[in-house]
C-alpha cells in the first residue's frame, strides 16, 4: 500500500454488519479511505433482519441498547426525532419496529458516504471468490470487474437454513417454503389453510405474526425437537447478585442455574442473570475445550437460545392469545415425512415425537430451522471458494469460519491473515454469542481500531495472503487445543 494513497476496504455483504464497521471507521480511521460494499440486495443496511414492512416484526431488544455509535442513546434520539409518538415519546425500555432501525443504519450509512475522507462505492451484486495478488486481495464479483483491496472483511451476515424441500418427492415441493423471509409466497395461501413452520425459535414467531396480520385464521403448527418458544422480556429491576462470581465449568454453571429457577419461579432473577451472562459468554466460550462446547451444543444450547433471545411484550402477546384461541399449535417431535395430497391443495406431513406419530394436512409447510452456520454446506459461492482454497478454516464445530481473537479468519493451515477479517455470525465459532448489534458493534470497533493502527503507522503484508499471526500457543483457543 502506497502510505499517500487511500486505504482499499472490500466488505462483502451490505447490511447491519457492513454499517456498523463504516460507522466505527468515520470515528477512528483519520485517513482516506475506498470502501467498496458488495451487497446484491435493493438497499444497504438492511439485510434479512430490518428489510421487513411487517408492523409486528419489531426489534427483540429495547431501543436503549440498539445505538450503532459509540452514543448509547443514539437510537433513541434518532427515534425521537424522525417518528416521534404521542402523548408519550419513544423511551430506552421501548421495542421499535425493525424497519425503523433500519431507517435509521441507513441514516449513518448516509453519514459515512458524506464524510471528507470517504471515497464510498456499492456494487448491487455478490462476492464470488477472494484471490491473493501480489500485495492485494482481488475480489471477483458476479457481476462487474475484480476489485484490488488492501483489507477485506467477510459480513454475509446469516446463511439460510438448510433445505427441507430438497429431500421431499418432487409432487410436495412447490408447498414446502425454504426460504421463510418470502412474504410474496404467502399471497396465494388460503385464510383458512394449515400451515407447518419447522423450528420453533424467533423466526418462527416472526412468521406466525406476520401469518396473523395478513388475517390468517387458519391453524398454524410449530414442531421442534423440544417445543421450546422464546421467553419474553420483562420491565427491568434491580440488578441481582451483581458482584458473584460465576461458574466456569458447564456443569457447574448449568447447576448454578436450575437453582435460580428453583428459587425464583417468577423469572426476575433469572432474566438478570441471563442478562450478565450474556456480557460473558465470550470468555466463557473461549474458556471450554472441544468436549465442553460440544456438550453444550448438544444439551444446552436450546434452552439458552430461548432464554437469552427473547421477545419483546407485544409480540408475545400475541402469540399467547393465539395459542389460548387454539389457533396456534406447539408440538414437540421432528418431520418425519412430507407427501404431496392427492387433491393437490397440500402435503400431508408426519411428526413424530415421544408422545406417538401425528398427521398433518397442511397447505404450506415453512422451514424456520433457522441459518445453517457451516460454511461447508453454505449455498454462498463466496463461502465455498473460500474453504475449497484453503484461504478459510471452517470452524470445528461447524459455527462459521474459523477466526483469532482479533476477528481474523484462519487459513487451512490454522494462521491468521492479516488483512482478511470477518464480523457478525460468521465468527460465532471463536466467541459463540455474537447476534446482537451491541455485541457485533463491538466486535467492528475493535477492527476499526486495528485498522487504524496498523494502515497510520504503515504495517502492511508483504503479501496479503501471508498468514501473519502464528498460533503455535493457541492462547485464544480452548484449553485443550485443537483436535
Amino acid at each position: 500500500m502506497d502510505h499517500s494513497s487511500r486505504l482499499k476496504l472490500v466488505i462483502c455483504g451490505g447490511g447491519a454488519s457492513a454499517v456498523l464497521l463504516l460507522t466505527a471507521l468515520r470515528r477512528r480511521f483519520r485517513g482516506a479511505l475506498e470502501a467498496t460494499v458488495i451487497e446484491p440486495r435493493e438497499d444497504l443496511g438492511l439485510g434479512v433482519a430490518y428489510s421487513t414492512r411487517c408492523p409486528l416484526h419489531v426489534l427483540n431488544t429495547r431501543a436503549g441498547n440498539m445505538s450503532c455509535t459509540h452514543e448509547p442513546d443514539d437510537f433513541l434520539q434518532w427515534l425521537r426525532r424522525e417518528h416521534p409518538r404521542r402523548p408519550l415519546n419513544w423511551t430506552r425500555d421501548d421495542f421499535a419496529p425493525r424497519s425503523f432501525y433500519g431507517e435509521y443504519l441507513q441514516t449513518r450509512l448516509k453519514e459515512v458516504q458524506a464524510a471528507s475522507n470517504v471515497r464510498f462505492k456499492w456494487l448491487r451484486t455478490t462476492a464470488d471468490s477472494i484471490l491473493a495478488r501480489d500485495n492485494e486481495w482481488e475480489v471477483v464479483p458476479a457481476q462487474g470487474n475484480p476489485i484490488r483491496a488492501d483489507v477485506v472483511v467477510l459480513a454475509t451476515g446469516n446463511e439460510a437454513p438448510r433445505s427441507i424441500g430438497s429431500r421431499a418427492e418432487p409432487k410436495a415441493r412447490p408447498f414446502i417454503l425454504d426460504d421463510p423471509w418470502d412474504a410474496a409466497a404467502h399471497e396465494g395461501l388460503p385464510r383458512e389453510a394449515g400451515v407447518l413452520l419447522v423450528g420453533t425459535g424467533l423466526t418462527a414467531v416472526d412468521v406466525a405474526v406476520e401469518l396473523l396480520h395478513r388475517g390468517h385464521d387458519g391453524p398454524i403448527y410449530a414442531v421442534s425437537r423440544r417445543g421450546l418458544l422464546p421467553r419474553v422480556h420483562v420491565s427491568p429491576g434491580a440488578a441481582i447478585d451483581g458482584g458473584a462470581a460465576l461458574p466456569i465449568s458447564l456443569r457447574d454453571l448449568v447447576r448454578h442455574t436450575r437453582a435460580i429457577v428453583e428459587r425464583d419461579p417468577q423469572g426476575a432473577e433469572w432474566r438478570e442473570f441471563f442478562n450478565k451472562l450474556r456480557l460473558v459468554a465470550p470468555a466463557l466460550w473461549e474458556q471450554w475445550n472441544w468436549t465442553e462446547r460440544r456438550r453444550f451444543l448438544r444439551h444446552v444450547r436450546p434452552f439458552w437460545e430461548v432464554h437469552r433471545h427473547r421477545l419483546a411484550p407485544a409480540v408475545h402477546s400475541r402469540i399467547a392469545r393465539a395459542q389460548t384461541r387454539g389457533q396456534l399449535h406447539i408440538l414437540r417431535g421432528r418431520v418425519a415425512d412430507i407427501e404431496a395430497l392427492q387433491s393437490d391443495a397440500g402435503v400431508r406431513v408426519r411428526v413424530k415425537g415421544r408422545q406417538g406419530e401425528q398427521t398433518l394436512n397442511v397447505a404450506r409447510v415453512i422451514n424456520c430451522t433457522g441459518p445453517d452456520t457451516d460454511p461447508r454446506f453454505a449455498l454462498n459461492p463466496l463461502l465455498q471458494s473460500l474453504v475449497g482454497d484453503s484461504l478459510a478454516l471452517p470452524d470445528p464445530l461447524g459455527l462459521g469460519l474459523a477466526m483469532d481473537r482479533h476477528s481474523r479468519v484462519l487459513a487451512s493451515n490454522g494462521m491468521a491473515h492479516r488483512t482478511l477479517y470477518a464480523l457478525g455470525p460468521l465468527t460465532r465459532g471463536s466467541r459463540w454469542e455474537v447476534t446482537s448489534v451491541q455485541e457485533i458493534r463491538q466486535q467492528a470497533m475493535g477492527v476499526a481500531e486495528r485498522l487504524a493502527r496498523d494502515f497510520a503507522v504503515g504495517i502492511h503484508s508483504s503479501s496479503a495472503s501471508t498468514a501473519v499471526a502464528s498460533l503455535t500457543s493457541r492462547a485464544w483457543m480452548p484449553r485443550a487445543g485443537l483436535a
